[in-house]
């Protein structure tokens, strides 16, 4: 394998990784906990799992009965001790 190929699949994983980061559930501090923010599923609003709860910014996208959140309330991204 020549250098040529190997910097094009270097920059496709890349892309591959960027794009993966990009669309997967972020997680956030939110008011006295933290939250997954996911556009495509939604914890309904009485969930008792012990987890971090998905959640999205609009009612409308959400539908009725699933957890949505207050964009403007929303901190830092939450970073997982390595």
């Amino acid at each position: 394998m020549d250098i040529i190929e190997t910097l094009i699949l270097i920059g496709i994983f890349s892309v591959i990784g960027f794009v993966n980061d990009k669309t997967k559930p972020q997680e956030y501090y939110y008011e006295n906990g933290i939250v997954t923010v996911y556009k495509k599923y939604q914890c309904p609003t009485y969930c008792d799992v012990d987890h971090f709860h998905y959640v999205y910014f609009d009612s409308i996208l959400v539908g009725h009965g699933r957890m949505c959140i207050d964009k403007e309330k929303l901190g830092e991204k939450h970073k997982e001790d390595v």
